[in-house]
């Protein structure tokens, strides 16, 4: 049976937290998401309104579009694709994955458009992500489906399904994220038999440390996935590739 790597996308196989949303920055919001006001002004409607954080996030990306009058359009989700910079080794790692027939699939909160015109995208047999709906003139009219914490687990049963497997055997299956926002994905995966892995910049982060309570992580290490790193020959060995 084949191995199947699951991943996080920001701050997993990118040095940033949340995406960067270049659309933010041409509505006069340096560094998109980023940008602590943005982050103030999702958390705080996500308070007053009691909803999910993400879907916060996404509601009010859009009404700073709107605000701008921009076009909510995929063009505009998709800003920025080709200049994400992306952690120490990645593309080579995912690379060698692909050719020793591991299959690799991306999870994650961002938008679906825009993580599909990445240059990572080839290496991935899908992508799991938050799409919107849309009106006739191709603008989007609110969120469709929102990789939620939650929804993650929802996804990894899928994955497995699609790979001939029980959606409660993970034995084949390796999880890797960057936060407590994966602590759900990394339960399901690690109480069905499969593998959790933490990468992380800095060991004292406040999400290492809630996570380390939940002892749901079966390996931590930095997030470098170059040729010899840490990372690179414990998912080497997992797999069984020499």
């Amino acid at each position: 049976m084949e191995k199947i790597i699951v991943y996080d996308f920001d701050g997993t196989l990118t040095p940033y937290s949340l995406p960067k949303f270049e659309i933010l920055e041409k509505c006069g919001m340096k560094d998109g998401a980023l940008n602590p006001r943005f982050l103030e002004l999702s958390q705080k409607r996500a308070t007053e309104e009691n909803i999910d954080l993400y879907k916060a996030i996404y509601d009010t990306y859009f009404q700073i579009i709107k605000n701008a009058k921009l076009d909510l359009t995929d063009e505009n989700f998709c800003l920025g694709c080709n200049d994400i910079i992306y952690n120490k080794g990645v593309m080579e790692f995912l690379d060698m994955l692909c050719k020793n027939n591991v299959s690799n699939y991306l999870l994650s909160s961002g938008i679906k458009v825009f993580l599909q015109k990445t240059s990572i995208a080839p290496y991935f047999k899908d992508i799991y992500a938050t799409t919107f709906n849309y009106d006739s003139s191709n603008k989007a009219t609110g969120i469709d489906f929102l990789m939620s914490d939650k929804n993650k687990v929802n996804a990894i049963k899928d994955i497995l399904q699609k790979n001939g497997n029980n959606i409660d055997d993970c034995s084949e299956l390796i999880y890797i994220g960057d936060g407590f926002t994966d602590y759900y994905a990394m339960k399901y995966v690690k109480e069905h038999g499969g593998t959790s892995i933490f990468v992380y910049t800095n060991p004292n982060s406040k999400d290492i440390l809630k996570i380390k309570e939940k002892n749901v992580v079966d390996f931590y290490t930095k997030t470098n996935y170059s040729q010899n790193s840490e990372l690179n020959n414990y998912i080497k060995k997992l797999c069984k590739i020499k």
